[in-house]
Order: C-alpha cells, then structure tokens, then sequence
C-alpha cells in the first residue's frame, strides 16, 4: 500500500472525472424528455456543482499526499499530477483565434 501512496492524487484525479463524466450523463439521460433547454441548464448546473465538489475532494487528496511526500519518487508523481492538470490548460492557450 505504501508503493501506491504516490499515485493517489493521479489515480485520485483519474476516479473524479470518471464519476463526474458518468453523473452528467445521468443526469442528461433522466432530463432528455423536458427540452432542449431544460435539458441544458439541467446538465450544465449539475455539470458546475459536481466540479466544485470534485475540485474540493481533489485539493483535499492532493493536500494530504503533499504531507506525506518524503521521497522523491513521490514528490515526481505529485509533478506528474500537475502536468496532467496543466497539459490541457497549455493547449488552450496555445490556440489562436481567427481574425
């Protein structure tokens, strides 16, 4: 379990998109028959609030692995975890819009 320890805030991040992916497409599964546009605000308002509270578990996680991090193998998965957060946010940016 200690050889694990490290991947945490990895398999941690990995586990709370999964279950937000799979929370939003219950939700647009259960609200399909009101309309498009409740159907939309529906998905987007269960969209944000999951976010938050998946956001709030993940800086708990990642809080908690940082106070435990007293290898370097672990303190080189915590800057994997970061660059798998920072990755998508770089290709945004990296986008040009057209004139």
């Amino acid at each position: 379990m200690n050889a694990l320890r490290p991947l945490q805030p990895l398999v941690g991040l990995i586990a709370l998109a999964t279950l937000l992916i799979v929370l939003v497409i219950a939700v647009r599964a259960i609200s399909a028959n009101a309309g498009f546009l409740v159907e939309r605000q529906t998905v987007f308002l269960s969209f944000l609030g999951g976010l938050l509270v998946v956001s709030a578990v993940f800086a708990w996680i990642v809080r908690r692995s940082m106070r435990r991090a007293d290898s370097t193998s672990s303190r080189l998965l915590l800057v994997a975890t970061a660059l798998a957060l920072a990755s998508p946010l770089t290709l945004m940016l990296l986008q040009h819009p057209a004139p």
